[in-house]
């Protein structure tokens, strides 16, 4: 069959942008390797941003729960944020994914189950080269995660801050459970690991329980995992336990080549700070579709007649991504002073909540947050000299 474009990866970069060339009334074929549902590791929090930006709800039945706010473990200190409206839901990949997958398709996208071996660019078109012979296109939008087989030669290879590593298992949840107190947060802890965090999220049937880091900080990850775990008071026995690589955002990243694109994590899209990834994909494989459509417009499939696309993702996201960035490395690049005294205040930890809910961005928190710092960090080291004060007066 004949198609006009071709997307590379069944994520949510590679639906949402099969859907949107689809609904412009473009023939496209999406490829995924994996038959779906397939299982994907991810802690599963889809943000309000994020369902925003689709357009059709979210079905009720795969939301395993919604979230209202946050509990941070970080300093010794517990915190909790709550807002009045939900801020994400958390859902299993599996089913969610193939949702996707099947929104494109029912907007005209075909949709095959075969993998992309290597893809040749010549002035003409793409050709992509799969188990059943070579695929013709005008142009190709490669969705294909944070691996960036195809995409190489498009973004090349992450300098060794851009790239991080999680490992994450799903546990059955406990009778008795030691976390049906949660009540709709996300359990996140900041001093799990160095330039990272750890979490738990309760889905309702199982915990998401998992740790990051920038790969290149993380010293014995498995370990790390492992004491994290049985520090939360759960077991890994018959456990999978999963590892996989995810781009840090907000680094620059060549995300537009002659008649290739990329989207989602193949193209860097994640939020360096809190790990998102969800919200990002989708846009970013909607913004690459309208790139697409305008440059067959235009009939001018080159770098510069598909730039747009990377000036269209830095207005909607990429620069707050490059302010994540960089509140990534003032709270690791100073974590006696951030980490251990301005994280732990709660005014901190409820302004930072409103990034979640959709009402703030990383810019503005940290234009509020870095003329409080000084007054903040020496406000919780004096309440730290009072506490210590008090256990040593206590008989």
């Amino acid at each position: 069959m004949p198609f006009d474009f071709a997307v590379i990866g069944g994520g949510p970069a590679g639906a949402s942008a099969a859907r949107r060339l689809a609904l412009a009334g473009a023939s496209v074929a999406l490829l995924e390797r994996r038959v779906m549902p397939r299982f994907k590791a991810c802690g599963g929090a889809l943000s309000r941003q994020a369902m925003s930006w689709l357009d059709f709800p979210v079905p009720d039945r795969l939301i395993n729960r919604a979230i209202f706010g946050i509990r941070v473990h970080v300093g010794g200190a517990v915190i909790e944020a709550r807002d009045a409206r939900r801020i994400a839901v958390l859902v299993s990949r599996a089913p969610f994914d193939h949702f996707l997958v099947s929104k494109a398709e029912e907007a005209g996208a075909a949709v095959f189950w075969r993998d992309v071996k290597s893809i040749e660019v010549r002035s003409d078109g793409v050709t992509l080269a799969t188990p059943d012979g070579p695929l013709a296109v005008q142009c190709a939008i490669i969705c294909e995660g944070a691996n960036r087989r195809l995409g190489l030669a498009v973004a090349g290879r992450d300098p060794p801050n851009g790239r991080g590593f999680c490992l994450q298992a799903e546990i059955p949840v406990t009778d008795p459970d030691p976390y049906a107190d949660l009540g709709g947060l996300m359990d996140v802890h900041f001093a799990a690991v160095g330039h990272g965090y750890g979490w738990v999220f309760h889905h309702g049937s199982h915990y998401n329980v998992g740790v990051g880091s920038l790969r290149s900080m993380f010293d014995a990850p498995l370990e790390t995992f492992r004491q994290f775990v049985a520090a939360r008071g759960l077991r890994l026995d018959g456990v999978r336990t999963w590892g996989h690589f995810l781009p840090s955002g907000g680094l620059a990243r060549r995300v537009a080549g002659d008649r290739l694109l990329l989207a989602g994590d193949a193209a860097g899209f994640v939020d360096p700070f809190q790990g998102e990834g969800l919200a990002y994909a989708i846009r970013s494989g909607q913004l690459a579709a309208e790139a697409a459509l305008d440059a067959a417009r235009a009939n001018d499939f080159s770098r510069a007649g598909l730039a747009a696309y990377e000036d269209a993702c830095y207005r909607a996201f990429g620069r707050d991504l490059g302010y994540s960035q960089r509140l990534m490395r003032i709270m690791h690049g100073w974590p006696s002073v951030f980490v251990s005294g301005v994280a732990t205040e709660p005014p901190v930890v409820r302004r930072f909540l409103e990034i979640a809910a959709g009402r703030s961005s990383y810019r503005q928190f940290q234009g509020w947050l870095l003329p409080r710092a000084p007054w903040f960090w020496l406000r919780s080291r004096l309440s730290a000299r009072k506490r210590s004060a008090r256990a040593r007066e206590a008989p």
